[in-house]
């Protein structure tokens, strides 16, 4: 493969295609030299296109997709399970999503182009770990866990103990994801979530931010906030969360909540946005996603 493709040229690859999962988890525990997992390659080969990673001619390429137990979506004794390789395309228009987490397919839809969501997986985007990562928040306060195995067992760990930092996981060596799996909602739980960014789509947030509340008009009982690209991972925000949880739902409590969400942040300035305008587009928006929620439950 050493044809240039934009600016830099595709080391010769090794590539693999497992058909099962011991056969995958064979595979990675025995290769030998490096290695990456692949499913949809939507930000593998634009990560070598720009000169992000750079690896030696033989790097291993094994790809998942093959692998029919990582992919789909049911429903599970009170759970929403989700293969690891189970495309965008196909999240956004499972009727168990859309049903049960349209939280979620809201999210998907506003991700790349349809070309990259027929491709691109739930999977590689979480372990791109990626501050503004757009399946994040909304699982986060979906309450999602994920899971992952090697040839020794299986692990699974919550969404919010996953990302280490930009770009980096939990995930041990020799390991691969496998599912994501959060409680199926109830009816007297709502989530919204919406994002800002220089375009509808196509580029990366300037901010992303997603709201769950179980309760009704009277009174919060459970609350969880969740932003992406303010902070090196995609974080949940407790401290806002506890201004909710016990009290009336009125104009008051939320813009309070809204404020300590802003106020729990670590922005940074770059080419998309200001610290400081984050900041305030996360004030606003957890406020305005707050209300939408307690409308739903209303």
């Amino acid at each position: 493969m050493n044809q240039f493709i934009g600016s830099r040229a595709l080391p010769d690859l090794v590539y693999h295609r497992p058909g099962t999962m011991d056969d995958l988890l064979g595979l990675v525990k025995g290769i030998e030299g490096e290695y990456r997992v692949v499913a949809g390659c939507t930000d593998f080969i634009p990560a070598i296109r720009g000169g992000k990673w750079r690896f030696a001619d033989g790097i291993n390429v094994v790809d998942i997709r093959g692998v029919k137990a990582l992919s789909g979506i049911r429903e599970e004794k009170g759970e929403i399970v989700m293969g690891a390789a189970t495309r965008l395309s196909d999240i956004l228009v499972s009727p168990v999503i859309r049903e049960k987490a349209p939280v979620l397919a809201d999210a998907v839809s506003q991700m790349a182009s349809p070309q990259v969501r027929n491709t691109a997986t739930v999977g590689g985007n979480l372990c791109m770990a990626s501050p503004a990562a757009d399946t994040a928040p909304p699982l986060l306060v979906l309450d999602a866990k994920v899971a992952w195995r090697t040839a020794d067992g299986e692990e699974t760990t919550p969404l919010n103990k996953f990302f280490l930092g930009p770009g980096a996981t939990v995930l041990p060596p020799r390991s691969v994801l496998t599912e994501i799996r959060f409680p199926a909602p109830g009816p007297d739980e709502a989530a919204r979530r919406t994002r800002m960014g220089q375009r509808t789509a196509f580029v990366c947030s300037i901010i992303s931010v997603a709201v769950w509340l179980r309760g009704g008009p009277e009174k919060i009982e459970a609350a969880r906030i969740a932003m992406g690209a303010v902070a090196p991972t995609p974080i949940l925000i407790t401290a806002a969360e506890s201004v909710l949880i016990g009290k009336k739902p009125n104009e008051a409590t939320l813009a309070e909540a809204a404020k300590t969400a802003a106020s729990n942040i670590a922005p940074i300035d770059d080419l998309r946005a200001t610290a400081d305008y984050r900041k305030s587009l996360a004030e606003t928006l957890t406020r305005r996603l707050l209300a939408a929620c307690v409308g739903d439950l209303a």
